[in-house]
Parts: C-alpha cells; sequence; structure tokens
C-alpha cells in the first residue's frame, strides 16, 4: 500500500460531518494567520514610518543637519572598497561629540547603508571578525560613537 491508499482509507473511515469540521478549523486557522500578517504588516509600515521621522527630525533637520546630508549622500553611492572613506567622513564629522540619541541613529543609518550594500552584492548580511583579527569599519565606528 503506497501513501495515497493510506489517505483515501482515512478519508472513509472519517465521518463527513468530522470532515467538514476538520475543514471549518483549518480555515479558522488560516485565517489567524493571513490577520496575523496583515497585522504584522501595519506595524512594520508604522516603524518605518516612525523611523523614517525619527532620522529626519534628529539628523536631517537637526543642527547637525549639512553634515547628515553629507554622510546620507556617501552612503548612497558607497561601494565595498569604501571603508576607509567612511571611518575619515565619520571622524571629521560633529557626531563623536553629540547626544546619545543622534549618536545612536547615525550609527542606525550607517549599519543599514553597510547590511544593504553588502545585500546586494550578494554577501552575508554581517561579517564580523573572530577575536583576533582587526576589527571591521563598522565596529570601529561603533566604539567611536559610543
Amino acid at each position: 500500500m503506497n501513501a495515497d491508499a493510506f489517505i483515501a482509507l482515512g478519508a472513509r473511515q472519517i465521518s463527513a460531518p468530522r470532515r467538514a469540521q476538520m475543514r471549518a478549523a483549518e480555515k479558522r486557522a488560516a485565517t489567524r494567520e493571513e490577520k496575523a500578517l496583515a497585522e504584522r504588516a501595519v506595524m512594520f509600515s508604522t516603524w518605518r514610518k516612525w523611523r523614517r521621522a525619527r532620522v529626519e527630525e534628529l539628523l536631517l533637520n537637526g543642527p547637525h543637519g549639512a553634515a547628515a546630508h553629507e554622510l546620507m549622500a556617501f552612503l548612497a553611492t558607497m561601494t565595498l572598497a569604501d571603508a576607509s572613506a567612511l571611518l575619515a567622513l565619520v571622524k571629521q564629522g560633529p557626531w563623536r561629540s553629540t547626544s546619545a540619541d543622534v549618536r545612536f541613529e547615525i550609527l542606525s543609518v550607517i549599519d543599514a547603508a553597510i547590511v544593504g550594500l553588502r545585500e546586494r552584492h550578494k554577501l552575508p548580511p554581517f561579517d564580523d571578525p573572530l577575536l583576533d583579527a582587526a576589527p571591521r569599519a563598522f565596529l570601529t565606528l561603533r566604539e567611536w560613537l559610543r
């Protein structure tokens, strides 16, 4: 007997009302999953709007707006070989003397740009070195902006 024969036998042995109950339960479960996915999509969209507004408020429209625009322009055109240029740009900017919130947002924007760049080149999003290796650009920036 193959698997299809077992399924057919089971379908014959389960009564019609029970099969209807099982189909209804499966439909309710699918509806719950769809609702959960829709709710998750709405929450993610709301978070993205909040995040965009926060970056604009703290960085782009704040007292360091010119430096933030320069950094964002650099991140938009950054390549995999631009790690030293990124370090130099952040080092010359006002970021090390700003508030903790601004430093966090700058680091978050840089992180998102690096992850996006790596993913576009089919690389893993994160590539932290082993303990005995030199730190990568992001880890250096994280130490600077603590």
